[in-house]
């Protein structure tokens, strides 16, 4: 979707000292309603489907809901407004969202005082969190807005959980922008110092579960952070990107994997500070994951919705499509496949893939990223459930549903099956997994509240990796004891898309861990809890497994299901379970080959 800025005012009632928008007066011409409309409706013929309205600051028009709703009439898909939302009240909030606002971006650097101080606007920061409140009131998507510079550097760090303290789950996100220029320089930062305090952030971010990212226009390239992989999540790097004639690359820009998606150094910066210490790119899978394909609105439209052939508990495969509502996560799994670097889709987006799987009549699943970071997901429950035959399902690390109310509430709107995520029965292990040290005991809490609610079917999915396959029987112990009515997945580590790296740290021989699968279902099956996953995409080629673990229910796999994933490589061939069994992954293959498998015949 292609996106244009139309300056709709270039005074403001702000004062930032390291704001370059901001003018002392406006043109009067340039201002007027008609000159404004002109600059939308050219924006539009020109292609662009996205408008973003922005200053000075707009709030001050008392006609920003007519350009609003101008914009919407003239075609545009989306329309975001950039504001300090000092000047906005609940009137103006409703009176926006009915003109057709999707998103508000709101400029809140600090908090409390601190934001007065950046802003010399006494008593700003209090109009602006009254404005916040008025535009989600209102059911306008809210996404704040933070810069780096010389007089934030030292609160930004706090400033996630503070949002979280005062907004709860109800925000889009924090967009970090590194502003290169300014009417003063001593406002602004080096690269290094910014990135030192991004990654403070990010980190924060991740454990207060607030999204978190980075402005394309005014970011950090990748290479400076110490752990580009620790920051990927704030990326969404376009290959082909167009020069910017302002910024230049480095001799050691030449060997780096993101070269032709990063618009590389600010003149201005490279001027004022010098050059930054860089490690250039050179991981493929670092690479994949700081960049999208084609367009961020493309691809955030071809992975919002994946269609799935799930089994419920006791019943037979049914098609099922599972619903991305968020991409972002607040845990950092190396084995995941999702882009946690895109942007979340637009509401209507969401809306319509939920409503299309509905009458398909598919078992709708919403998932993420961490479904539980978005605002609306108890809406989307909701829908779900309004237009699906079967009971609305989620996946989720469960961090942020230690709230009883808020469980309640999903329940109540309809949600009938979750799934979480729990890698191990160690906290140091766990959150060594999850990259997000002190969520395990967030997430032991969430199954605790989801566990109590007993029309809600639940189950703990389990991702079977080399560093955590010898703990899956103290798994099964803790689950049987804490949550007996909860069942166990368990998922082999799956080299299923280009961002799993293929790694023999990560993923192990099927030889390796599947007597510890087999000891954890052995286990399961004592204690009375169901254990499942072995015939399942997520599990293990069939023959390396005992009868006994095969005994789930083997339907035949329907032709090309697998998207051309998975390969049956000669070793296959007269194997009895040849057409139940999906075979070996072709990541798998490359890494270890087929020299495992042994074909079954007859009864065996």
């Amino acid at each position: 979707m292609r996106s244009e800025i139309v300056v709709t005012h270039e005074t403001c009632n702000q004062r930032c000292g390291h704001c370059t928008a901001r003018r002392s007066e406006d043109d009067r011409a340039w201002v007027q309603t008609r000159a404004v409309l002109g600059r939308v409706r050219a924006a539009l013929s020109g292609g662009a489907r996205e408008l973003v309205l922005t200053g000075g600051e707009p709030g001050m028009r008392s006609d920003l809901a007519g350009l609003v709703a101008a914009a919407r009439q003239g075609g545009a898909e989306r329309v975001v407004l950039e504001t300090n939302a000092t000047l906005l009240d609940e009137a103006r909030a409703v009176a926006l969202r009915a003109a057709g606002l999707d998103l508000a971006r709101v400029n809140l650097a600090a908090w409390g005082d601190a934001l007065d101080a950046v802003t010399q606007d006494p008593g700003g920061w209090a109009r602006t969190v009254r404005g916040v409140d008025a535009l989600l009131a209102a059911g306008v998507a809210v996404e704040l807005s933070a810069v780096v510079v010389r007089s934030t550097v030292a609160s930004l760090p706090s400033l996630p959980s503070a949002l979280v303290e005062r907004f709860g789950a109800a925000l889009q996100g924090l967009v970090l922008r590194v502003p290169v220029r300014s009417p003063d320089e001593a406002a602004l930062v080096s690269y290094d110092e910014a990135a030192r305090v991004i990654e403070a952030v990010a980190l924060e971010g991740r454990r207060a579960g607030l999204t978190v990212r980075l402005s394309p226009e005014e970011a950090v390239p990748p290479c400076v952070f110490t752990r580009p992989v620790g920051v990927a999540h704030l990326y969404a790097m376009t290959p082909g990107l167009r020069a910017r004639s302002d910024h230049r690359h480095l001799e050691a820009c030449e060997g780096c994997a993101v070269r032709d998606r990063c618009p590389g150094f600010a003149n201005d910066t490279l001027r004022r500070f010098g050059a930054p210490t860089i490690s250039p790119v050179t991981e493929e899978r670092l690479r994949r994951r700081l960049s999208v394909i084609s367009s961020v609105q493309e691809q955030v439209a071809r992975e919002l919705a994946q269609p799935n052939r799930a089994t419920p508990r006791g019943g037979s495969p049914i098609e099922e499509e599972l619903v991305r509502v968020i991409f972002q996560c607040n845990q950092a799994c190396r084995f995941c496949f999702v882009s946690t670097h895109l942007p979340t889709a637009g509401d209507d987006q969401v809306r319509e893939a939920i409503t299309r799987a509905g009458r398909a009549g598919r078992w709708i699943t919403l998932t993420g990223g961490e479904p539980t970071l978005h605002p609306r997901l108890t809406e989307y429950v909701a829908l779900a459930r309004s237009v699906s035959p079967h009971p609305v399902g989620m996946q989720t690390n469960a961090t942020r549903l230690s709230d009883p109310a808020r469980v309640q509430a999903l329940v109540d709107a309809g949600l009938g099956h979750v799934q979480v995520s729990l890698h191990a029965a160690d906290a140091a292990l766990s959150d060594a997994i999850t990259e997000a040290p002190g969520t395990f005991e967030h997430t032991l809490l969430g199954l605790d509240a989801l566990h109590a609610q007993p029309s809600l079917s639940v189950s703990i999915l389990c991702v079977v990796t080399r560093r955590n396959h010898l703990g899956l029987v103290g798994l099964v112990r803790m689950i049987a004891s804490r949550w007996p009515r909860a069942e166990l997945g368990l998922a082999f580590v799956a080299p299923s898309s280009d961002l799993v790296p293929r790694d023999t740290d990560l993923i192990p021989r099927y030889g390796e861990v599947v007597p510890s699968m087999e000891a954890a279902a052995r286990e399961a099956r004592s204690l009375g809890l169901s254990c499942e996953g072995f015939a399942s995409m997520c599990g293990v080629p069939l023959c390396l497994v005992s009868a006994e673990s095969r005994s789930e229910s083997l339907d035949e796999i329907p032709e090309g299901y697998d998207g051309g994933e998975f390969a049956h490589p000669p070793a296959c061939e007269g194997c009895s379970l040849r057409g139940r069994c999906y075979g070996v992954r072709r990541g798998y293959l490359a890494l270890y080959g087929d020299g495992e498998l042994r074909p079954l015949r007859g009864d065996e």
